[in-house]
């Protein structure tokens, strides 16, 4: 290969013999042999750096130069003559100079810096554009190296995987291709797949490489995703170190740029995705597969198990479980063949980040190997597994998902907290996620119904399908005014107006990019509905006289916000007609005024370094605050702002994040009640149920029938919350309320004045559990088609090939993943290869 810096020489080389020309004697043997050495150099290095058939061009040149000089008769020749034979000498080597030149031109470098072999397929279809267009371009594959950090953070050890990479693919040596030498070379591109540099957690780059190095040496830095999505995007993608540094980022479809930072969305181009094209490539034209898996398949259905880092980070123990699960289910099988793949970083995450899980790991690793569970695959491709599988199962929120769906393969998405067959009950795991009206009249299922208990007692009917999805909890909430049923978002940008079982109007909302959780429920005051916001960044007001919609804005990061892993929301209630919403980051109140939609901040606390608080409710003319951090519980007179605090929680009381099951001080206390002379508090993420005695302030252990845990009898039933309080009206009447227990989705119904609690049944009409069947089907936005693991249809089900519900269509599953990409035919490399171009030649 010829690089620059070898052209920038020969042009050099050639200019300063222009200049010898000039001053040379051409009558002087031995200044002519210094002529003639210099070509022999020019020779040696055009045979040396370029291809053949250029070489040729210029062998040809330089030696009929070469042949004039030595076989002239310099001495015989006037001066005329002497000038014509300088001249004719001159013109060639300005030929061969501008040849030269046009090859700076015409034939353009780009250099690809992969770091993972198995995440080259996110480079490979436009490195192949560019290999396949030989007259314009020279394409190199340099693999960078990358560190895997110990535990502690620190840098560990070295790797580069520069001999997992294809056979077809010829790669460079790092150590030849330094930094400095691609400066020297300066490429007309390059292209990176890790938007992280060496700021990532489990593997760093090599800090020289990373995209603030490598924009110096070169004009066009590009970057295009190591994954694929099923249509949505993590919010920790939305900005990465790598983003400032790039000319252009490719993604694979025009709904993810929204998903960015506002200030890089000018760089993006939805041109698709490389891991696309080589799946529906390698599914049209399946490879070879290794020898060893041909044996373990032959006349078995084939599954192909992702492992994903998603899932691994959740809720590790979960995970590690529903390994063990998956491996023992498949053993007993003589019809199916499981094939796992991890993700390539697993085992280094684990080591990295979940340090005490690595024996347990290493256990189940060891059984899958030892028993000859399947195939287990660590080679560099993924798509030679998916082109011989039938079945995917695991994750949903991860690329591997999305590439099945482009293949037509069936989607099986399993619940990593799922580690048994189903009980005859646990249905009521899906069908109980929450009431959507406070006096329980209205349930939301998980797959967007709307169930009634029109004789307020909690026998439930079908009255309406929210939307043609089956899953996402879309909807949240449900307010009644005369004869309309308003429905509430949770995670969609609507509210809808039912009447007579049906869906009557839809009233958009202003649209926001949508990751789910937009809203945390609402509240009604007199005539107005206020949606309360998450993720969402304004409070909506619904006019339930017109049905207009306003915004209060301004309340981003206020209200809500981000801690670590979980969005965290004020507390809020109706209190004289005004609506009172806590602040989650400090001590402020806002009162918002129905009719005007005026706001007023009241600031309890100006110091106040702890955050604000997560539930908010009036008992008489005060109003109770519960701490979202620390132990802490404040009664406020809004008439004078007068605050007492009471902080002596009772000995042992801690938190555990539900998810991750870490100690910490997050969200203590949830659901209250209370009479006159006690208040009642479900925990939220504590340990203990409380009461605290109004007359004294002390705070103490409440005995109840209950455990002060979200760990419920099996994953179907699975819980983030202990369990809820339902008053019949604003005002809490102690005698009769009704209460949730989470973990078994019973209710109760509570007299806390003489401490009676009675269970009270929950029933549901066959068509309403005939929704919950619903087998495969277009899911969500998120997930777009699929079928989900519940107490409807479990992994048993899946191998047994008794699915409930709708049976597989593949031309539906096409259908709906053609919508998350562009250039789903498989040319996306060839369009972003002829962007880029079209690009440096611009330059």
């Amino acid at each position: 290969m010829m690089d620059r810096a070898v052209q920038k020489e020969l042009i050099e080389l050639l200019a300063s013999l222009l200049q010898i020309f000039q001053q040379i004697d051409w009558q002087n043997r031995e200044q002519r042999q210094m002529v003639l050495d210099i070509l022999q150099s020019v020779d040696d290095k055009c045979e040396k750096d370029l291809p053949a058939v250029r070489y040729e061009q210029y062998h040809d040149m330089v030696g009929s130069l070469g042949q004039i000089i030595e076989e002239t008769d310099w001495q015989q020749l006037d001066s005329d003559d002497l000038g014509q034979c300088r001249g004719l000498c001159q013109e060639i080597v300005e030929c061969v100079q501008q040849y030269l030149r046009d090859e700076v031109h015409i034939k353009k470098e780009i250099f690809f810096l992969p770091y993972k072999a198995a995440m080259w397929d996110s480079l490979e279809s436009v490195w192949q554009a560019a290999v396949e267009d030989k007259e314009n371009c020279n394409a190199y594959v340099l693999p960078i190296p990358y560190y895997e950090r110990n535990s502690d953070g620190e840098i560990g050890e070295k790797h580069c995987e520069a001999d997992l990479f294809p056979d077809y693919v010829p790669v460079l040596d790092w150590h030849e291709y330094t930094l400095e030498r691609l400066k020297e070379l300066q490429p007309d591109a390059i292209f990176i797949h890790n938007p992280y540099d060496d700021a990532n957690f489990v593997a760093a780059i090599d800090s020289n490489y990373c995209s603030r190095e490598l924009k110096h040496a070169t004009k066009h830095l590009y970057y295009i995703p190591y994954y694929s999505t099923t249509g949505g995007m993590a919010e920790s993608q939305a900005m990465l170190p790598a983003y400032e540094n790039v000319e252009a980022i490719f993604v694979q479809a025009e709904r993810l740029i929204g998903f960015f930072d506002e200030s890089i969305r000018h760089k993006i181009y939805p041109l698709g995705s490389p891991k696309f094209d080589k799946v529906i490539n390698y599914c049209q034209n399946p490879p070879a597969p290794p020898q060893e898996w041909v044996e373990k398949m032959r006349g078995k259905k084939v599954y192909f198990f992702n492992t994903s880092l998603g899932g691994l980070m959740a809720d590790t123990g979960a995970f590690l479980q529903k390994m063990a699960y998956v491996f023992n289910m498949f053993a007993k099988r003589k019809d199916a063949c499981l094939l796992w793949r991890p993700h390539p970083l697993l085992f280094s995450t684990i080591k990295s980040i979940r340090q005490p899980a690595v024996p347990e790991y290493e256990k189940l690793l060891n059984f899958f190997i030892s028993r000859d569970i399947g195939i287990y695959d660590d080679t560099p491709l993924i798509e030679t597994a998916i082109a011989w599988s039938d079945v995917y199962i695991g994750d949903i929120g991860t690329s591997v998902t999305s590439l099945f769906g482009v293949a037509g393969k069936p989607i099986f998405a399993l619940d990593n907290q799922i580690h048994e067959l189903p009980g005859s009950e646990d249905w009521r795991g899906k069908a109980v996620n929450g009431f959507a009206h406070y006096i329980g009249d209205w349930i939301i299922t998980w797959n967007n119904c709307l169930l009634h208990s029109p004789n307020h007692d909690y026998n439930y009917e079908l009255y309406c399908r929210l939307h043609d999805d089956q899953d996402g909890g879309y909807y949240s909430t449900v307010w009644v005014k005369d004869d309309k049923v308003y429905v509430c978002p949770s995670s969609i940008q609507n509210i809808l107006v039912i009447q007579d079982h049906k869906i009557i109007k839809t009233i958009p909302l202003r649209e926001e990019e949508n990751q789910g959780g937009l809203f945390a429920g609402s509240r009604m005051v007199g005539d107005k509905i206020f949606l309360l916001p998450l993720r969402y960044p304004d409070l909506v007001c619904l006019d339930t006289n017109n049905d207009t919609v306003s915004y209060i804005e301004g309340l981003k990061g206020t209200t809500s916000v981000q801690f670590n892993d979980v969005w965290l929301a004020g507390g809020s209630y109706v209190f004289k007609d005004k609506l009172y919403i806590s602040a989650i980051t400090s001590a402020k109140i806002l009162i918002i005024d129905p009719k005007t939609l005026s706001v007023e901040v009241r600031e309890l606390e100006p110091k106040r370094s702890q955050g604000g608080f997560n539930v908010l409710f009036p008992d008489g003319e005060h109003i109770w605050l519960f701490a979202a951090q620390g132990q802490e519980i404040w009664k406020w007179d809004p008439n004078n702002n007068n605050i007492q605090k009471y902080c002596d929680f009772p000995e042992g009381f801690t938190c555990y994040h539900p998810g991750l099951h870490y100690e910490c001080d997050i969200q203590p206390l949830g659901s209250p009640a209370y009479n006159k002379d006690y208040l009642y508090i479900v925990p939220n993420w504590g340990n203990q149920f409380l009461k605290l005695n109004k007359a004294t302030g002390e705070i103490t252990k409440w005995d109840v029938p209950f455990e002060a845990s979200t760990e419920a009898a099996n994953g179907y039933l699975y819980t983030w919350g202990i369990g809820s309080f339902i008053w019949e009206s604003l005002e809490c009447n102690s005698k009769d309320l009704k209460f949730v227990y989470w973990p078994t989705r019973k209710m109760y119904h509570v007299n806390l004045d003489d401490d009676i609690w009675e269970e009270e049944s929950i029933s549901f009409d066959d068509e309403s559990k005939f929704q919950m069947e619903i087998g495969y089907d277009r899911m969500s936005a998120w997930f777009l088609y699929g079928c989900m693991e519940n107490a409807f249809n479990s992994l048993q089900d899946l191998l047994n090939d008794t699915i409930h519900g709708k049976p597989f269509d593949r031309e539906q599953q096409l259908a709906a993943y053609s919508s998350i990409a562009a250039n789903i035919d498989g040319t996306a490399g060839e369009k972003i290869y002829k962007f880029v171009m079209e690009q440096i030649r611009a330059k």
